[in-house]
């Protein structure tokens, strides 16, 4: 069945229609949501909150974007309202964040390259948390996700310009957090909400 005659059905009121239609791109959302929110928890309850709407809103989805960027974008809201209501719990989140692209290329590597490999990896998560959100956001979608600018200007709700340079500036500060971390200039959990500052969109 196709995705257009899903969405049709789905539209209709069959809810094993819109299951069949979001399953594909539940884990996307899932990935995202943990990323941002950076607590299973919250994340899962964002995942079923933005399905909920999702069904919920069905109707005023116009094709306009893909049936996931639209799925993606509501996820995304929900994951701002529960961070503008809640505390990030951070020091869980440095074992929730798991973020892809960084593994060496050694196929096999000893016991010191993996020693070298999972402190880079902790490096590279402990410098996103610090990121500010407005920036965090968008290269998440950008980088962990594959989302063109397109599609994050829909997500995030803010002008294509402002999210390539979001991006620019995010994988800038992104290098230079890994080297202060590395060099022991950094601290393990991110600065608090109130000291970073910045918001998506």
């Amino acid at each position: 069945m196709t995705d257009e005659l899903l969405l049709r059905r789905a539209k209709s009121g069959d809810t094993a229609a819109f299951e069949q239609l979001a399953a594909p791109c539940e884990a996307m959302v899932w990935r995202v949501c943990v990323r941002i929110l950076r607590h299973e928890e919250d994340a899962r309850d964002a995942v079923q909150d933005a399905m909920l709407a999702a069904w919920q809103k069905l109707s005023t989805f116009d094709g306009q974007s893909s049936f996931s960027t639209w799925v993606c974008a509501i996820a995304v809201h929900r994951c701002q309202d529960l961070l503008r209501r809640q505390k990030v719990r951070q020091a869980e989140s440095l074992e929730n964040m798991r973020e892809g692209g960084y593994e060496p290329a050694d196929t096999d590597p000893g016991p010191s390259e993996r020693l070298e490999a999972k402190e880079r990896r902790e490096r590279v998560r402990r410098a996103l948390l610090q990121l500010p959100e407005d920036q965090r956001v968008p290269l998440i979608l950008f980088c962990m996700e594959g989302k063109r600018y397109e599609e994050i200007a829909e997500i995030t709700g803010v002008p294509i310009g402002t999210v390539k340079s979001r991006v620019s500036r995010a994988r800038d500060r992104l290098r230079e957090l890994v080297r202060e971390d590395a060099s022991g200039n950094i601290s393990p959990f991110p600065a608090s909400k109130e000291s970073k500052g910045g918001r998506v969109g």
